[in-house]
Order: structure tokens, then C-alpha cells, then sequence
């Protein structure tokens, strides 16, 4: 295999550097409950890597829900936030170490997640991590979802950096289809505790980030 080096890293910020399910999941809970319906937990394993927008629309659609999807947006971000502060946010396992440690190595990074942009800065600051990012992208910016592109294009397009010399690291199918479609080299995070996911088109896949280091990165072999 050829050996390729990298000049910039990409994060995905659900399930990647924030231990966000349990908020994500239980504010849906909460909003449709207040509309009287009811689902099982693992009903929106399917909305994983997707946008709001589509997640409600779908959502929206499906029980025929009477507001406005920015309606329901906006209702889950504010019940989220409550569970947040109320509950706190726990960071992933070694995201944060390895984030601190391409920052002291001066490696350019960016977020590209499909959260909007006030669920994004207050996941960072509720780990600590604000300012870390060189450019932060939303699904606020972009007119597509995972697993299209576009999210990840503009993440390489903020920083200035060719599309082929970033590295992604995502850990929901549909963000390592967009990755690769994009150009990038992928490392598929396989959280044990987490819904199965199928990662395979990535480069590596890892379960844990102890197994992860500027170096490792750098030399990625693909």
C-alpha cells in the first residue's frame, strides 16, 4: 500500500469528541412525548450523522407533526441545552488528549458536524475544548447531508488545505461515505458502548483513541 501523508485532521463531533447520545436522544424523547408520541430508543439510530433539518422533516412527516420543522429544531436545541446543564457533557475517551496534542503540534483541525451552531459551541465549551478548531463547520452550512460531501469540502476549503491531505475521523456510516467521497482518508471510530455502525469503507478503524497519535496520523498507510 502506498503510504500518504496528511497535513490536516477532520472531526466529527457527535459521538466523536462528544459523548452527546444520551442529550441528543432524550430531548427527542422529551419533544415528541410533549406531542403525544412515543418510540423506542433505538428509533433514531437512523437520523446517526444526519442534519436536523432532515431528521425532523422525517420526523415531521412521519407523525404528521403540525409545527414547522424550524420549529421543532429549535424546541430540541433549548431541551438539549437544558439537559446539558442540568446533567452535564462528557467528552469521549482520549478525544480531548489526542485534540490538545495536535493543537501543541500546530496540525491544522476543523469540526464538521451536522449539529447547528448553537448545540456546537455549547458541546465545546461544556468539554472545555473552545477555540481549539481552525475552522468549525455546521450543518447550518452546508445544503446537503451526510453522506454527500459538501460538509467535509467546506471543512478542507476553510482551511486551505487540498481535500486529499485531510483525514477524517468519524464514527457513523454515513460520515465515513461522505469522507470518501470527498477525497479524504477516513479513520472509523468503533465505539464499543455505541449502536454498531458499518464503518468498513474507512482506512482504519479504531475503538479506542489510546490508539491514535499525531504520528499515527501523519503516516497513515492507505
Amino acid at each position: 500500500m502506498k503510504k500518504k501523508m496528511y497535513q490536516a485532521v477532520i472531526f466529527d463531533k457527535d459521538g466523536v469528541i462528544a459523548d452527546s447520545e444520551y442529550s441528543n436522544v432524550m430531548a427527542k424523547h422529551i419533544l415528541l412525548k410533549r406531542s403525544g408520541i412515543e418510540v423506542d430508543w433505538h428509533y433514531h439510530d437512523q437520523f446517526l450523522g444526519t442534519t436536523h433539518e432532515y431528521m425532523w422533516t422525517v420526523m415531521k412527516e412521519e407523525f404528521h407533526l403540525p409545527e414547522e420543522v424550524s420549529y421543532y429544531i429549535k424546541q430540541w436545541s433549548e431541551i438539549r441545552k437544558e439537559l446539558i446543564e442540568k446533567e452535564g457533557m462528557k467528552a469521549m475517551p482520549g478525544s480531548v488528549d489526542l485534540i490538545k496534542q495536535l493543537k501543541a503540534d500546530r496540525i491544522p483541525m476543523a469540526l464538521a458536524s451536522s449539529s447547528n451552531v448553537t448545540d456546537i459551541e455549547a458541546d465545546l465549551q461544556a468539554i472545555g475544548i473552545t477555540n481549539m478548531f481552525d475552522a468549525v463547520i455546521s450543518g447550518e452550512h452546508c445544503k446537503k447531508g451526510k453522506p454527500d460531501p459538501e460538509i467535509f469540502l467546506k471543512a478542507a476549503a476553510a482551511l486551505g488545505i487540498a481535500p486529499e491531505k485531510c483525514i477524517v475521523i468519524e464514527d457513523s456510516e454515513s460520515g465515513v461515505k461522505a469522507a470518501k467521497a470527498a477525497g479524504m482518508g477516513c479513520i472509523g471510530y468503533a465505539n464499543p458502548d455505541a449502536i454498531k455502525q458499518d464503518l468498513h469503507m474507512a482506512d482504519e478503524i479504531i475503538s479506542d483513541f489510546t490508539q491514535l497519535s499525531v504520528d499515527f496520523l501523519y503516516h497513515q498507510r492507505i
